[in-house]
């Protein structure tokens, strides 16, 4: 079927062999396949230069790029201690300028953009999304790895010159669509398990909630211990499809760092609500059933439950993806949460928001949250096309595989400044 619509060797396809790295997040899947990456645990090769590339973006109050800096508006520190700037290139678009000092011979400013969709239901902003990639982003040499919650595509540069820009983007969209559809079919099932379940255990139904769908299942014919044993494993089964994995993150980090070019990742997130039982409701019931050890239990369970712990280290995670000397983007979308009567529609997205922003930051991209994702695609798009890249050679030579930490800053006033803020000296 994919080849029926126009997918065959020269277009985008599906990758056919293991992936790298799978990370669960969220409702569905990231999966990067790039061939011949490291492995997790394995040592990256060394730079074959001593100098270290800190790509850099410097934009006024108005958010537009500034284009007139020289080497002595910059100053660069490692692990505090001031560093000697070798060279640098000023890249707008297609035309890569040096700037001054001596950088190294043909800088690689070949474009790789990954788009990644995490989302239940389709919103019909993403196909602006992809129509903005294709009308302005991609040009001959670009590549580009689309990620739906089912599966990965790639699209190749023999693809862009060899179809219509029309017609790939029409395609991908279709395949996005059928993807968040069946990728969020099962999340959809249990948050409608859910919803019946609270409103069972509430001991009635309500017309408030129109997508609801009637259910015969009350507290008088089913037992409440029943009922909340559902309602605690249907909570966790949606925990389950949306863990975030530190070492697969870590393994998709290091897959990125062995690829060149500029890298350009983009994190569709949309958020995420569950049906909670009121606390004063379950409080309540913990009053009612003191004598009901077994229900007792589970509803202290359910208040354990609510508390999500992390189980990462952020920082690790955040230092992976500088040194992968990538842009990292996080486009949190917002979703109104909906009113389902004596329950709480808590968001679930809190941890997913805190790390993937802290990447967004450590590798100099862009954290948006709005309600309209296309619009906040093109200004993080915006961005990635303007930049300059930085070269120096570190004071401290060893390679002893610690974490440096990199600052840049610009001596003007009123100039905001991102870029990635380490590496690991290998």
């Amino acid at each position: 079927m994919l080849r029926a619509r126009g997918f065959d060797e020269g277009g985008l396809n599906m990758a056919k062999h293991s992936p790298v790295i799978l990370m669960i997040c969220g409702i569905g899947v990231l999966a990067a396949l790039l061939g011949g990456a490291p492995g997790p645990g394995q040592t990256l090769p060394a730079s074959p230069s001593a100098q270290i590339e800190i790509p850099v973006r410097v934009s006024g109050p108005d958010g537009r790029f500034i284009d007139t800096l020289v080497v002595d508006d910059f100053v660069l520190t490692e692990n505090g201690a001031s560093q000697k700037i070798d060279g640098f290139y000023m890249v707008r678009g297609q035309s890569v300028i040096n700037r001054g000092g001596q950088p190294p011979d043909n800088p690689s400013i070949a474009r790789h953009y990954y788009l990644l969709f995490q989302a239940v239901d389709y919103d019909s902003k993403f196909a602006d999304i992809v129509e903005t990639v294709f009308q302005t982003l991609l040009r001959p040499g670009d590549t580009m790895t689309l990620m739906t919650p089912v599966k990965t595509y790639g699209l190749t540069p023999q693809a862009l010159q060899s179809k219509p820009k029309e017609s790939l983007c029409k395609d991908m969209v279709q395949i996005l669509r059928k993807d968040i559809q069946l990728g969020g079919s099962d999340y959809r099932s249990l948050l409608r398990d859910l919803k019946r379940l609270v409103k069972s255990i509430e001991g009635g139904t309500s017309s408030f909630d129109a997508d609801l769908e009637t259910d015969s299942t009350t507290t008088s014919s089913i037992g409440l211990e029943v009922l909340l044993e559902r309602y605690r494993d249907s909570l966790k089964k949606m925990e389950d499809i949306r863990i975030i994995d530190e070492r697969k993150l870590l393994s998709f980090a290091q897959a990125l760092r062995a690829q060149g070019g500029r890298k350009n990742v983009f994190l569709l997130y949309q958020r995420e609500f569950r049906p909670e039982l009121n606390p004063t409701i379950l409080s309540t019931m913990m009053s009612m059933y003191q004598e009901q050890h077994e229900v007792l239990a589970m509803l202290m369970e359910l208040f354990q439950f609510y508390k999500r712990e992390t189980n990462f280290s952020q920082e690790r995670i955040s230092r992976a993806f500088a040194d992968a000397d990538l842009d990292f983007n996080l486009i949190f979308m917002n979703k109104q949460s909906q009113y389902l009567f004596g329950a709480n529609m808590k968001e679930q997205s809190e941890d997913v928001f805190s790390v993937f922003s802290q990447i967004a930051q450590a590798t100099g991209g862009v954290c948006e949250t709005a309600a309209n994702p296309a619009a906040s695609f093109k200004k993080a798009a915006a961005s990635s096309d303007d930049y300059y890249i930085l070269y120096y050679t570190p004071i401290n030579s060893a390679k002893d595989k610690t974490f440096r930490d990199v600052r840049v800053a610009v001596k003007r006033a009123d100039v905001k400044v991102a870029h990635r803020q380490g590496y690991y000296a290998f």
